[in-house]
């Protein structure tokens, strides 16, 4: 009986996944992301031996997210008014191009810092233009009972690739340097192309008549009207700014605070992946969780608290064992969060909305830029510090003046 019930939970854990357009979605991300993470662990480490400068790491960082600060919104509206699958494949395969000639600059030795600042720019706009439609085409290719455990089998391939993405670039650093770990990151996005070619569904157009602007004022309307809406995404936005940017700066940790080389920092993105993954999967095995708000305010102080542990260790093997539990928190609060838009926001809002809360996914580039000069002037153990107690003020302001939120 119990080993049935254990299947019976496994099958339902990957539901969605019997649904072929959705299964398609679902190893687009995972192998996408995947080549995303192998990119942003190379150009990191590669930005740190160009220049010696952490601020420059944040520089990099903060100018790959800072398109998406004023494009994501009018990518959330082209979601709402044009076909999601053609602006998917269009991100797709221009990211897959961009991240190839920065492979060719790099392994032909004419690489210089503006390459990698123009190419992360060009990135940036891609991404924040395409990214909405990533996220509000889901409930398109699943039935309405199979919507919550797409959102979090969604959330387990990006945090999946958090582990999948660093081991691979550690291992194409080690074998043929950076250049070799950057045409791995544009082989993935161009294989990612290949899948989305392959689904199969109605063009998703949904607010065509409407002018831009119009149809953006009204988005805004509708978020401000919702004040767990509203909540949910300055909630995302103050950890993705005051606590999230530490991750960008990683390679800083590994061999100034650390004392590790290649290898240590890239098995520091890999158990954040693992631990990220964890977060996930539980999501996907809660299901459906009554008290979700207490899970999100709880993920999320986890989270903040926890980074205050890895900023001030020394000892390398315990900044293993806290990445884990900082991964795991923070894989369960953005799943949740995610959940929660999706399931709460009509299909006509949706690309908007997730306009929006695709802004705060690059907000860490701003707190990266702002960590990196931080950590030339004071220290990065001190900056992540700070950084973290300001995201438990606001997170602890957000719970107490809205009840609703706790009681979601």
């Amino acid at each position: 009986m119990k080993n049935a019930l254990a299947n019976s939970r496994g099958i339902q854990v990957f539901r969605s996944l019997r649904h072929r357009n959705y299964r398609l979605l679902w190893g687009t991300n995972i192998i996408t992301l995947s080549g995303y993470w192998i990119l942003v662990t190379a150009q990191g480490w590669l930005v740190l031996q160009l220049t010696d400068s952490a601020m420059w790491v944040g520089m990099i960082a903060f100018i790959m997210g800072i398109p998406a600060l004023f494009l994501s919104p009018f990518g959330g509206v082209y979601a709402d008014r044009f076909d999601r699958r053609k602006l998917m494949l269009f991100g797709q395969g221009v990211s897959g191009l961009l991240i190839l000639l920065l492979a060719t600059l790099t392994s032909t030795g004419v690489i210089a810092i503006w390459h990698i600042a123009a190419i992360a720019v060009f990135l940036g706009t891609v991404w924040a233009l395409t990214d909405p439609a990533y996220m509000a085409i889901i409930p398109s290719l699943v039935p309405p009972d199979d919507l919550m455990n797409a959102i979090a089998m969604n959330a387990i391939s990006g945090r999946a690739s958090r582990s999948i993405g660093p081991a691979i670039a550690g291992v194409l650093m080690g074998l043929v340097a950076v250049g070799g770990a950057f045409y791995g990151a544009g082989i993935a996005f161009m294989v990612g192309l290949l899948l989305l070619f392959s689904m199969r569904l109605p063009a998703t157009v949904i607010a065509r008549r409407a002018s831009t602007g119009k149809t953006m004022r009204e988005g805004l309307r509708y978020i401000r009207s919702n004040t767990i809406v509203l909540t949910l995404l300055l909630m995302v936005a103050g950890v993705s700014l005051f606590a999230l940017p530490y991750f960008w700066l990683m390679p800083v940790f590994a061999r100034d605070v650390l004392g590790v080389g290649e290898a240590g920092y890239s098995q520091l993105m890999i158990v954040t992946g693992v631990g990220g993954l964890g977060g996930a999967l539980a999501a996907a095995i809660l299901g459906d969780f009554k008290r979700k708000g207490w899970l999100l305010i709880g993920s999320a102080l986890t989270f903040s608290i926890t980074l205050i542990l890895f900023a001030m260790s020394k000892s390398f093997p315990l900044s293993l064992v806290l990445s884990i539990i900082i991964g795991g928190a923070n894989g369960l609060f953005y799943a949740v969060t995610t959940v929660v838009l999706l399931s709460m926001v009509p299909d006509q809002f949706r690309g908007r909305v997730m306009g929006l809360y695709a802004v705060t996914w690059y907000l860490p580039s701003i707190g990266s830029l702002i960590l990196g000069a931080a950590t030339d002037w004071i220290g990065l153990p001190v900056a992540v510090v700070a950084g973290a107690l300001i995201c438990i003020v606001f997170i602890l302001g957000a719970a107490l003046r809205l009840p609703a939120l706790r009681r979601l």
